[in-house]
């Protein structure tokens, strides 16, 4: 087994363990998840997925937004704190996430070498549309979770690069399960 490897595993290790904190709603999550989010933007970088590698980027800095946000409410219990989203947010959420994947298509194709442009790119803003729905404690995100985990699989997989496979294999069953714990929350 290669370092690239190992280091894949400890990135994928850190996500299990990021998305498990988060269906649970501890705010350690986002420390976690900013630590899988340093690994894999070796990995992906590596693999020539820039928007990928572009995406735990935002990541990072969305694990330290969320650190602050949850913390600075008090949300780190399984509370009644879920929020449904609402018709002018999720509207608006779609319409730049819709924007943003045309920017960012647009820029892998003409700047990049990227094996897949269009379906990386899709993953990237999917992750996140649904992060930024996360940091609100909105259910919905598990929706977008659910999609753009299925679509990850695919692209993954056509890259060789298979503990992240099984890592968004897992994250695909545990926003199944996030989603109906969420929702009951909501």
């Amino acid at each position: 087994m290669d370092s690239g490897t190992i280091v894949e595993i400890v990135g994928a290790i850190a996500g299990l363990l990021y998305v498990y904190l988060e269906i649970v709603q501890k705010s350690s999550m986002w420390i976690v998840g900013g630590i899988s989010a340093l690994i894999y933007i070796t990995v992906f970088l590596d693999s020539g997925l820039y928007a990928a590698g572009f995406l735990q980027v935002c990541f990072l800095l969305m694990s330290i937004y969320g650190w602050i946000l949850w913390r600075k409410s008090g949300d780190d219990s399984d509370s009644d704190k879920v929020k449904r989203l609402g018709r002018k947010k999720m509207l608006f959420s779609i319409l730049a996430t819709t924007l943003l994947y045309v920017i960012v298509t647009f820029s892998l194709i003409n700047y990049s070498s990227d094996p897949m442009p269009f379906v990386d790119s899709l993953i990237a803003v999917l992750s996140l549309l649904a992060t930024y729905w996360v940091t609100g404690k909105h259910a919905e995100n598990w929706i977008v979770w659910i999609i753009n985990n299925s679509i990850a699989i695919y692209l993954y997989a056509s890259q060789g690069l298979y503990p992240t496979v099984l890592l968004y294999t897992v994250y695909l069953i545990a926003a199944l399960i996030g989603y109906r714990h969420w929702r009951k929350l909501a």
